[in-house]
């Protein structure tokens, strides 16, 4: 594992999600009570300026409002299309648990259960690839987690990559074998994916998506303190 030096990164004021704290399954919603996203998204949250971003809110656009519409009894999670956006149990602190980390639906995955150690993501370069299920919870804290597959991408773009998560906290990147793009970026319930490691997207979705508001399922959650090891280990 390939460490990289860290940063303080400034947190925009946040939408009061208090009882996120625990990693519950069914967090408070915003102060707003989970009002219509900021008139700079497009309908289905993804930023307007950023072009590709997949989205799996469906029409409730972000974590806000789709919990607010399920705390008020609009929707239930099971009639989600992607119920795995509002899905944040710990798999092994579960009876019976058989001590295989999750199997996600998408991959990489964009949320979900997951495992109770989160991934150090305080702008953190890993060299081998990671188990899913602790990367998934540094998403919930509000982490983008760049994968690229290391069939696809030459060994400068990679370091060029590296030096966009150096020192950028709640920020994560490692290899992802088979992954089939060479560059994807995965935060809670959104994912970018593009075959230019030079795309300038990337460092947009970054700037976006780390710590932002309307996605971030635990506010005040940290990244670092971590497991800091890899699949491999």
């Amino acid at each position: 594992m390939r460490k990289l030096r860290n940063r303080s990164a400034a947190i925009a004021p946040l939408l009061a999600l208090a009882a996120l704290a625990a990693c519950t399954p069914s967090p408070d919603p915003s102060a707003d009570g989970g009002a219509a996203a900021d008139p700079g998204t497009q309908q289905d949250g993804a930023p307007a300026d950023i072009e590709g971003v997949e989205n799996y809110y469906g029409e409730y656009g972000d974590f806000v409002t789709v919990i607010a519409a399920i705390q008020d009894g609009e929707v239930t999670a099971e009639d989600l299309e992607y119920p795995f956006v509002v899905q944040q149990d710990h798999v092994d602190a579960q009876n019976g648990w058989d001590g295989q980390p999750p199997v996600y639906e998408i991959q990489p995955p964009v949320g979900g259960d997951h495992l109770g150690q989160w991934q150090t993501c305080t702008g953190t370069v890993y060299d081998a690839p990671l188990v899913d299920g602790h990367a998934v919870h540094s998403l919930e804290h509000g982490a983008v987690w760049l994968t690229y597959d290391p069939e696809l991408v030459e060994q400068a773009s990679i370091d060029a990559l590296a030096l966009l998560i150096q020192g950028r906290d709640y920020s994560l990147m490692s290899p992802y074998p088979g992954q089939g793009v060479a560059v994807s970026l995965q935060s809670w319930g959104n994912r970018y994916q593009t075959d230019d490691p030079a795309d300038q997207a990337i460092e947009d979705y970054l700037d976006e998506y780390v710590l932002n508001d309307r996605f971030n399922p635990e506010a005040m959650a940290t990244c670092a303190g971590g497991v800091n090891t890899t699949a491999a280990d």
